[in-house]
């Protein structure tokens, strides 16, 4: 489980991302890129839970507490090695009543487990983040099914201030959309895109 304060959240997927990230990098400072893969589980009917394998090996399952403004409050409420501990497979069990979870002992079995119960994503992400004064910004390559977007995230447990810097950035017109919502949106790597792919 995680001790993690709940904190806001903002993530946009711009087309025109050039001009935005010169403008994001001129303001804040970038360290190197870093890559890995997170699986997610998405359950279906649920957007208010974010299940993920973070790297493909631990599981993170992040709360969405509501919305201020631009922004939603997310809480992490679980970072969990395997074997899982009792808490998190209560949790899986809620969110997948019709799959057997509770023998998970590993990443794969996890998997299998949900195969028919939850929406599993691959998503490839190569990124540069910035920390500092409590702010974390992030300026993302996404890659899932052979589709590939640009994202730019920003988190900070004060409201006002990241709603400052979405502001300060010209972001402000652009909808927060987070991965669980952009692995539905047919517009990115949403079901739609998935199905077609299916009859052919």
């Amino acid at each position: 489980m995680t001790a993690k304060p709940p904190r806001f959240e903002f993530r946009c997927w711009p087309d025109a991302v050039d001009a935005h990230v010169g403008r994001l990098e001129r303001r804040l400072a970038f360290g190197d890129a870093e890559a890995r893969t997170d699986i997610y589980l998405l359950a279906p009917g649920r957007t208010d839970l974010m299940p993920k394998l973070r790297g493909g090996t631990v599981l993170e399952l992040k709360a969405r507490l509501g919305t201020w403004g631009l922004l939603e409050r997310w809480h992490p409420v679980v970072s969990d090695p395997f074997p899982l501990s009792a808490p998190s497979l209560t949790l899986l069990a809620g969110l997948f009543p019709d799959a057997d979870t509770s023998a998970c002992a590993s990443p794969d079995c996890l998997r299998e487990a949900l195969a028919g119960a939850a929406d599993i994503r691959h998503v490839r992400k190569t990124r540069r983040k910035h920390t500092k004064n409590g702010l974390r910004a992030e300026n993302t390559r996404a890659e899932c099914d052979g589709r590939v977007h640009a994202s730019l995230a920003f988190e900070c447990e004060d409201a006002g201030q990241l709603d400052g810097e979405i502001h300060a950035l010209g972001l402000a017109g652009m909808a927060n959309c987070n991965y669980a919502a952009a692995l539905r949106d047919p517009s990115l790597f949403g079901f739609e895109h998935r199905q077609a792919e299916r009859r052919f």
